[in-house]
């Protein structure tokens, strides 16, 4: 049995990139926690213990820029890392998704390797600058 030390909530409103990340995410450290809409991204990130958030940029209904706007007003979850993925690659799309308070983004289609990087990268910094709060 796998161990899963880590609560990943991916959200995209694609079925198919659901199934993907979690098919490339098997055997890895992550438990995943889907949803398909922003709605269903907030009150799953209120109601799970939530380590880190993959979340798409562009949904229909609450975007995922005005998600992560709203994990990170809520004291509860603003120290979350959210990295963000998108379709769209360009100096807008991760101005926008920067402002709203993402962690760090990617750019669709990911692989297995890259996207295991990056979620234990990104993981790793939140983790010291939490512990360097706490030191200094």
């Amino acid at each position: 049995m796998n161990e899963h030390p880590y609560n990943l909530l991916v959200v995209d409103d694609e079925l198919a990139v659901l199934k993907m990340v979690e098919v490339l995410l098997r055997d890895s450290p992550f438990r995943v926690v889907t949803a398909t809409s922003g709605e269903e991204a907030l009150h799953k990130a209120n109601s799970h213990a939530v380590d880190i958030v993959l979340l798409d940029i562009m949904m229909p209904g609450i975007s995922g820029v005005t998600v992560c706007g709203h994990l990170r007003a809520n004291p509860k979850l603003n120290h979350v890392p959210i990295v963000m993925l998108t379709a769209l690659d360009d100096y807008h799309t991760r101005r926008q998704a920067m402002q709203a308070g993402a962690t760090d983004l990617m750019t669709k289609p990911v692989g297995r390797e890259e996207l295991i990087a990056k979620l234990n990268g990104v993981l790793a910094e939140s983790q010291a600058r939490s512990v360097d709060s706490w030191v200094g």
